[in-house]
């Protein structure tokens, strides 16, 4: 007989975009269901760093890394009201460097069960299918992603829906 699915911590990484807020709804409802900790990850990437050095008159680098942590915090923030909201056990977050292996390094520095991202990120916007590095996530670690493509809400709306039709 198989051992059953024990989910003890949740990495959820942010950055502000719906489909991680999303991720973050949905994975509190599993930590509801499983008993876990959800940890939130907001990555400072490295190269958007680098991108707006050059808008700062001194300081350039410094100044935009202060600014992008100052904004990945209220990120941070917002998605962790829902884990307070549903009397969830979390952690906020925030590292610096390429996110792909930021996540990846926080994941099995953490040691989580799973990784709950959204479909396509801030960086991704533009494109159709799954984003860049939740795309990057998924070749890189072994542990289960969950990519989240729409809101909780949503899913329980198309769950009922199911169910009357099956009726």
């Amino acid at each position: 007989m198989t051992p059953p699915i024990r989910i003890g911590r949740i990495l959820v990484p942010v950055d502000g975009s719906e489909f991680s807020r999303y991720a973050a709804e949905h994975a509190v409802r599993i930590a509801q269901a499983y008993g876990s900790e959800v940890l939130f990850l907001h990555v400072v990437d490295e190269q958007l760093v680098g991108q707006l050095a050059h808008l700062e008159p001194q300081d350039g680098e410094q100044h935009a890394r202060e600014r992008l942590i100052d904004q990945g915090q209220i990120y941070l923030r917002d998605v962790a009201r829902h884990a307070i909201d549903a009397g969830v056990a979390h952690r906020e977050l925030v590292s610096e460097g390429d996110p792909c292996t930021a996540i990846c390094e926080a994941a099995t520095r953490s040691a989580v069960d799973l990784i709950v991202m959204g479909k396509i990120g801030r960086r991704g916007a533009r494109r159709i299918i799954v984003g860049s590095i939740t795309r990057r996530v998924i070749e890189s670690t072994a542990l289960p992603v969950l990519i989240v493509a729409a809101p909780v809400n949503g899913a329980a709306a198309a769950d009922s829906a199911a169910s009357s039709v099956a009726r």
